[in-house]
């Protein structure tokens, strides 16, 4: 009852630190009700959609954590710690290819709906979205 929910143990790596820090933040209330967009994508959080145009598709919550980091991340690379840390959290088992599966989901879907945004994989950086 100290206010701790999580701690690391020395020595840790900066990437985990931003991941779990990310993890806790996921925990506050939305303050916002903007919908985040990338190119011609939309997610609405409240919905669980992705939105192209007039399609929309429905996310899976593991799904939809991933894409609003990538939508967060704005282009940028994202580590596969941190898009995992967003969509099962730091005390769920994942198996080891489980972002792979996820991943694959959502650029098909994101393909499905015609729109010109890719998931990027940056070898040993991470993810990004790319608008092309």
């Amino acid at each position: 009852e100290g206010g701790a929910d999580d701690y690391l143990t020395k020595p840790f790596s900066v990437e985990e630190l931003v991941a779990r820090t990310r993890a806790l933040l996921r925990r506050a209330p939305e303050q916002t009700s903007l919908e985040p967009r990338f190119a011609d994508l939309q997610v609405q959080p409240h919905k669980a959609l992705l939105v192209c145009e007039q399609q929309s598709v429905l996310l899976p919550r593991t799904e939809l954590q991933i894409m609003l980091t990538l939508i967060k991340g704005a282009g940028d690379p994202i580590r596969r710690s941190a898009l995992e840390a967003a969509a099962w959290g730091l005390q769920e088992a994942v198996t080891p290819n489980a972002l792979d599966v996820a991943l694959h989901r959502l650029r098909k879907k994101i393909q499905a709906l015609g729109s010109t945004v890719k998931i990027q994989n940056l070898r040993g950086v991470g993810y990004a979205l790319e608008a092309l």
